[in-house]
């Protein structure tokens, strides 16, 4: 079954501004590998997140497969923020492209980064947030319930932080945005109630 929603763009204040149907922030401080990053590197990468937050999907995804690519040869060990933001951004173009079964791949990579335990809470929200938008698209609705979840834990984790409290508007918006997105995805899934209470919980914020 196919989701029919809206793609908005997911945006981050450290790394990202931008994915689909919510506000996403990023706050994790960088490590030092993450600072030793190229200046031809942090170029290319904000000519991706450009691209994204403009919607101009076909640049968006030559762009940001550039990154991504580039995000591929850092030490597995290194470099984690950057590694996610790029697969994020990744993911979120080739949402915007509609192509959506490559997204969930990409949205994979992002996760993957995540599960090592080196991102923050809001970084992570948006790792599970732009696979399960992805995996909506795509049509995998029961993962892309599962992700959403993650994504809300994680975002309302970010919101009692100290970068939340102080971020409390953009954290609220992201965590709205994925109230929302996945109150859609419930009921499609034919589950009302489930979707009622995300909307409830989204109208609060």
């Amino acid at each position: 079954m196919k989701v029919l929603i809206p793609i908005a763009v997911l945006s981050m204040v450290t790394l990202p501004h931008s994915l689909v149907g919510q506000d996403v922030t990023v706050t994790a401080k960088a490590t030092t590998s993450d600072e030793s990053i190229s200046q031809s590197y942090m170029a290319l990468n904000q000519e991706c997140r450009n691209f994204v937050s403009k919607h101009d999907s076909a640049n968006a995804v030559v762009a940001c497969k550039k990154v991504a690519d580039e995000a591929d040869k850092f030490d597995p060990k290194t470099h984690f923020i950057a590694r996610r933001g790029a697969y994020v951004f990744y993911a979120a173009s080739l949402i915007q492209a509609k192509k959506y079964q490559d997204a969930v791949v990409a949205g994979n990579k992002a996760v993957a980064v995540v599960q090592l335990g080196h991102d923050d809470a809001s970084g992570s929200s948006a790792a599970y947030g732009v696979r399960g938008n992805a995996e909506a698209f795509a049509g995998d609705l029961a993962s892309a319930d599962r992700d959403l979840e993650k994504a809300e834990i994680y975002e309302r984790d970010g919101l009692n932080s100290p970068a939340g409290r102080e971020l409390s508007f953009e954290y609220s918006k992201t965590l709205k945005g994925l109230l929302m997105f996945h109150a859609q995805v419930l009921s499609a899934m034919g589950k009302s109630d489930a979707a009622a209470k995300k909307s409830a919980e989204a109208a609060k914020l």
